[in-house]
Protein backbone atom coordinates (compact mmCIF):
# COMPACT_ATOMS: atom_id res chain seq x y z
CA UNK A 1 0.00 0.00 0.00
CA UNK A 2 2.68 2.51 1.32
CA UNK A 3 4.39 1.80 -2.36
CA UNK A 4 1.25 2.23 -4.04
CA UNK A 5 0.96 5.63 -2.51
CA UNK A 6 4.49 6.75 -2.89
CA UNK A 7 3.80 6.25 -6.35
CA UNK A 8 0.94 7.62 -6.75
CA UNK A 9 1.95 11.09 -5.56
CA UNK A 10 5.54 11.05 -7.17
CA UNK A 11 3.26 10.79 -11.28
CA UNK A 12 1.48 14.05 -9.49
CA UNK A 13 4.13 15.55 -9.14
CA UNK A 14 5.57 14.40 -12.56
CA UNK A 15 1.68 15.57 -13.93
CA UNK A 16 2.33 19.29 -12.23
CA UNK A 17 5.99 20.18 -13.75
CA UNK A 18 5.60 18.57 -16.93
CA UNK A 19 2.59 20.20 -18.96
CA UNK A 20 0.29 17.53 -20.41
CA UNK A 21 0.63 19.11 -24.08
CA UNK A 22 2.20 22.64 -25.40
CA UNK A 23 0.01 25.10 -26.14
CA UNK A 24 0.73 27.45 -29.29
CA UNK A 25 -0.51 30.83 -30.16
CA UNK A 26 -3.57 31.55 -31.86
CA UNK A 27 -4.21 34.13 -34.89
CA UNK A 28 -6.21 36.12 -33.58
CA UNK A 29 -2.89 36.52 -31.11
CA UNK A 30 -0.43 36.95 -33.95
CA UNK A 31 -2.64 39.07 -35.64
CA UNK A 32 -2.59 41.45 -32.66
CA UNK A 33 1.44 41.56 -32.20
CA UNK A 34 1.54 42.31 -35.58
CA UNK A 35 -0.18 44.90 -35.42
CA UNK A 36 1.38 46.25 -32.52
CA UNK A 37 4.67 45.90 -33.77
CA UNK A 38 3.01 48.13 -37.23
CA UNK A 39 2.36 50.92 -34.64
CA UNK A 40 5.43 50.65 -33.10
CA UNK A 41 7.49 50.73 -36.44
CA UNK A 42 4.95 53.89 -37.97
CA UNK A 43 5.99 55.88 -34.63
CA UNK A 44 9.37 54.99 -34.25
CA UNK A 45 10.29 55.32 -38.13
CA UNK A 46 9.77 59.19 -38.72
CA UNK A 47 11.92 60.19 -35.54
CA UNK A 48 14.79 57.71 -36.72
CA UNK A 49 14.44 59.79 -40.48
CA UNK A 50 14.54 62.69 -38.14
CA UNK A 51 17.41 61.92 -36.48
CA UNK A 52 19.25 60.69 -39.41
CA UNK A 53 18.88 64.01 -40.90
CA UNK A 54 19.82 65.81 -38.09
CA UNK A 55 22.92 63.78 -38.01
CA UNK A 56 23.74 64.27 -41.91
CA UNK A 57 23.01 67.80 -41.28
CA UNK A 58 25.62 68.38 -38.28
CA UNK A 59 28.94 66.69 -39.83
CA UNK A 60 27.99 68.67 -43.45
CA UNK A 61 28.49 72.20 -41.25
CA UNK A 62 31.31 70.81 -39.56
CA UNK A 63 32.76 70.33 -42.57
CA UNK A 64 32.82 73.69 -43.57
CA UNK A 65 33.48 75.19 -39.92
CA UNK A 66 36.68 72.48 -40.17
CA UNK A 67 37.53 74.43 -43.74
CA UNK A 68 36.95 77.83 -42.46
CA UNK A 69 39.38 76.96 -39.67
CA UNK A 70 41.71 75.24 -41.98
CA UNK A 71 42.43 78.70 -43.96
CA UNK A 72 43.16 80.94 -40.93
CA UNK A 73 45.35 78.20 -39.48
CA UNK A 74 47.29 78.14 -43.29
CA UNK A 75 47.02 81.96 -43.74
CA UNK A 76 48.96 82.35 -40.36
CA UNK A 77 51.44 79.58 -40.87
CA UNK A 78 52.65 80.74 -44.72
CA UNK A 79 52.25 84.33 -44.06
CA UNK A 80 49.85 85.14 -46.50
CA UNK A 81 46.36 85.36 -47.33
CA UNK A 82 44.18 82.57 -47.73
CA UNK A 83 40.61 81.84 -49.76
CA UNK A 84 37.99 79.65 -49.05
CA UNK A 85 35.64 79.99 -51.75
CA UNK A 86 33.01 77.74 -53.44
CA UNK A 87 34.80 75.63 -56.47
CA UNK A 88 33.58 72.47 -58.38
CA UNK A 89 36.82 72.56 -60.46
CA UNK A 90 40.31 74.33 -60.20
CA UNK A 91 38.58 78.02 -59.95
CA UNK A 92 36.26 79.95 -57.45
CA UNK A 93 32.57 79.13 -58.49
CA UNK A 94 29.38 81.71 -58.60
CA UNK A 95 28.02 82.64 -55.88
CA UNK A 96 25.54 80.46 -53.31
CA UNK A 97 27.17 77.14 -55.44
CA UNK A 98 28.92 75.74 -52.07
CA UNK A 99 27.11 72.76 -52.51
CA UNK A 100 29.04 71.76 -55.68
CA UNK A 101 32.09 72.15 -53.48
CA UNK A 102 35.17 74.54 -52.06
CA UNK A 103 39.08 75.19 -52.52
CA UNK A 104 41.11 76.19 -50.01
CA UNK A 105 44.39 78.02 -51.96
CA UNK A 106 46.93 80.59 -50.92
CA UNK A 107 45.70 83.80 -51.95
CA UNK A 108 48.95 85.53 -52.82
CA UNK A 109 47.99 88.92 -54.43
CA UNK A 110 44.66 88.73 -51.99
CA UNK A 111 42.38 89.01 -54.47
CA UNK A 112 39.74 86.41 -53.25
CA UNK A 113 40.28 84.71 -56.78
CA UNK A 114 42.16 81.85 -57.55
CA UNK A 115 44.56 82.58 -60.22
CA UNK A 116 46.77 80.55 -62.26
CA UNK A 117 49.85 79.31 -60.21
CA UNK A 118 47.90 79.43 -56.72
CA UNK A 119 48.31 76.63 -54.45
CA UNK A 120 45.30 74.74 -53.73
CA UNK A 121 45.53 73.35 -49.74
CA UNK A 122 42.19 71.58 -49.51
CA UNK A 123 39.36 70.25 -51.87
CA UNK A 124 35.94 69.78 -50.31
CA UNK A 125 33.30 67.33 -51.77
CA UNK A 126 29.99 68.44 -52.98
CA UNK A 127 27.50 68.62 -50.02
CA UNK A 128 25.17 65.48 -49.97
CA UNK A 129 22.12 65.75 -52.79
CA UNK A 130 20.05 68.53 -52.42
CA UNK A 131 21.78 70.41 -49.13
CA UNK A 132 22.29 74.14 -50.00
CA UNK A 133 25.00 76.40 -48.16
CA UNK A 134 24.87 80.41 -48.52
CA UNK A 135 27.55 82.67 -46.98
CA UNK A 136 26.85 86.46 -46.41
CA UNK A 137 29.27 88.49 -44.80
CA UNK A 138 29.99 92.28 -44.68
CA UNK A 139 31.90 93.38 -47.99
CA UNK A 140 29.37 91.18 -49.34
CA UNK A 141 32.35 88.74 -51.02
CA UNK A 142 31.49 85.27 -52.27
CA UNK A 143 34.10 83.97 -50.57
CA UNK A 144 36.02 84.33 -47.51
CA UNK A 145 39.83 85.23 -47.00
CA UNK A 146 42.03 85.13 -44.26
CA UNK A 147 44.72 87.79 -43.52
CA UNK A 148 48.20 86.37 -41.73
CA UNK A 149 47.27 87.85 -38.50
CA UNK A 150 44.37 85.42 -38.74
CA UNK A 151 41.81 87.92 -38.97
CA UNK A 152 39.14 87.85 -41.71
CA UNK A 153 39.41 90.53 -44.44
CA UNK A 154 36.83 92.22 -42.93
CA UNK A 155 34.22 90.02 -43.70
CA UNK A 156 32.51 87.91 -40.20
CA UNK A 157 29.07 86.59 -41.40
CA UNK A 158 27.47 83.75 -41.48
CA UNK A 159 26.49 80.18 -43.20
CA UNK A 160 23.48 78.81 -43.35
CA UNK A 161 23.33 75.19 -44.11
CA UNK A 162 19.84 74.29 -45.53
CA UNK A 163 18.52 70.57 -45.91
CA UNK A 164 16.95 68.95 -48.76
CA UNK A 165 13.30 68.90 -47.28
CA UNK A 166 13.66 72.25 -46.32
CA UNK A 167 13.36 71.35 -42.50
CA UNK A 168 13.90 74.15 -39.64
CA UNK A 169 15.11 71.79 -37.59
CA UNK A 170 18.04 70.22 -39.69
CA UNK A 171 19.47 73.63 -40.79
CA UNK A 172 22.47 74.91 -39.27
CA UNK A 173 24.22 77.84 -38.97
CA UNK A 174 28.21 78.58 -38.64
CA UNK A 175 29.46 82.29 -37.41
CA UNK A 176 32.67 83.71 -37.99
CA UNK A 177 33.52 86.90 -36.27
CA UNK A 178 36.14 89.41 -37.58
CA UNK A 179 38.80 87.96 -36.02
CA UNK A 180 38.12 84.49 -37.76
CA UNK A 181 36.79 82.54 -35.09
CA UNK A 182 33.55 80.44 -35.65
CA UNK A 183 30.95 79.06 -33.78
CA UNK A 184 27.44 77.07 -34.41
CA UNK A 185 24.60 78.86 -33.94
CA UNK A 186 22.21 77.59 -30.87
CA UNK A 187 18.18 77.39 -30.24
CA UNK A 188 18.24 79.36 -27.55
CA UNK A 189 14.18 79.19 -26.70
CA UNK A 190 14.15 75.86 -27.29
CA UNK A 191 11.42 75.22 -30.41
CA UNK A 192 14.10 73.18 -32.06
CA UNK A 193 15.32 76.19 -34.92
CA UNK A 194 18.62 77.69 -34.23
CA UNK A 195 18.64 81.92 -34.44
CA UNK A 196 20.79 84.72 -35.88
CA UNK A 197 22.91 87.06 -33.85
CA UNK A 198 19.20 89.49 -33.55
CA UNK A 199 17.16 86.62 -31.81
CA UNK A 200 15.40 85.62 -35.14
CA UNK A 201 15.30 81.83 -35.87
CA UNK A 202 16.86 81.17 -39.68
CA UNK A 203 14.83 80.52 -42.26
CA UNK A 204 15.89 78.39 -45.45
Amino acid sequence: MLCALNGWFEATAMADIVPARHRGATLAELMTALAIAAILVGVAAPNMATLVSGREADAAIERQRAAVQMARQFAVARRTTATLCPASGETCGRRDTWHDGALVFLDANGNARRDPGEAILHRMAPLPAGYRLTWRSFRNRTSLSMRPTGLTDRQNGSMLLCPPDGELANARLLVVNAQGRTRLAIDSNGDGIVERANGRAVAC
